[in-house]
């Protein structure tokens, strides 16, 4: 009978632990298990990265995913920081309704796969609600046109979300190493419906450039892996600003691994709800020598917006 009953606890500890270090936990102890499941991600989490096989990432990210999805189920998760699973993104939103947790996984091939989760407020519920972001960004045929969900998603890395005063829609900056040849980066939309059920993209973009066709649920900005893109807030303006893209020679239009910033900045302009695209807008450097940030305009060898090719 004594080990029929051993058995029974050990069973239960495999039910609410990721591994041995847990069993000085109760079940109902949420600080505490949050706590082993941080432990528990922070091993594995540079395994996922430099591990020497795509099996072994794929191992050391399923344990992650499993772990992350049971401690953002447990009571009083939404506040509970994983400081130090500093390679993953965690990003709350500015009201803080929300917050995303993702990540990627670098695969042999040059391309990467995401994963994450949404875990937001349901004030008609009043309970957190968790939503699993699936990768599907090779099933969706058109990314600028297509209107997305959490089972549906456009894998990408979030690293700003912006909310104007007065609205109800939630703008995301974020990355995609698509291939060993081609970054891409985004500007979406992300809304709640009256359930509580988010969604990407929607068309708030207005006076688009003729480059765009239609009316885009989100702007894709696609250019060489080689280069850097500059896409940022700027709180001093109010703006989203980026680069002004193009190819490094003519007759490359189109081919968008041989794309690469200009010395031009576009940006986009809050308006009523809707985004405006301004052409050319003046970012410039800081007047003060003495700020870091300060270049220099004689040491530049460039031509006004002509697009500039240069390794990171």
């Amino acid at each position: 009978m004594r080990i029929k009953v051993v058995s029974l606890f050990l069973l239960l500890g495999v039910f609410f632990i990721p591994n041995a270090q847990a069993l000085t936990s109760t079940p109902f102890d949420s600080a505490s298990l949050l706590k082993v499941y941080e432990d528990s991600m922070k091993s594995v989490q540079y395994t996922r990265i430099n591990a020497r096989t795509d099996k072994e990432k794929e191992e050391a990210n399923s344990k992650l995913f499993a772990w992350m999805e049971k401690a953002l189920r447990l009571p009083g998760s939404f506040d509970y920081p994983f400081d130090s699973l500093t390679t993953l993104g965690r990003l709350i939103s500015p009201d803080n309704k929300f917050r995303i947790i993702n990540w990627d996984v670098p695969k042999s091939g040059g391309t990467n796969g995401y994963y994450g989760f949404i875990q937001s407020y349901n004030e008609k519920k009043k309970r957190y609600d968790l939503f699993v972001l699936n990768d599907h960004t090779a099933d969706i045929p058109n990314l600028q046109a297509t209107t997305c969900t959490p089972d549906k998603w456009i894998g990408m890395l979030y690293f700003k979300i912006i909310k104007e005063k007065g609205s109800n829609t939630y703008t995301l900056l974020a990355l995609q190493c698509y291939n060993k040849l081609i970054t891409r980066k985004f500007i979406d939309i992300l809304t709640f419906n009256s359930q509580g059920i988010p969604s990407f993209g929607k068309g708030s973009f207005t006076h688009l450039p003729t480059t765009y066709k239609g009316n885009p649920k989100r702007l894709i900005f696609e250019y060489s892996a080689q280069v850097y893109m500059s896409l940022r807030y700027d709180d001093s303006k109010s703006m989203i600003l980026f680069d002004l893209l193009g190819p490094i020679e003519d007759g490359l239009e189109g081919q968008h691994q041989y794309y690469g910033p200009s010395f031009q900045v576009d940006g986009l302009k809050w308006n009523n709800g809707t985004w405006d695209y301004v052409v050319n807008v003046k970012a410039r450097n800081p007047n003060d020598k003495g700020d870091p940030k300060y270049s220099d305009p004689k040491n530049h060898d460039y031509k006004i917006n002509k697009p500039v090719y240069k390794p990171k």
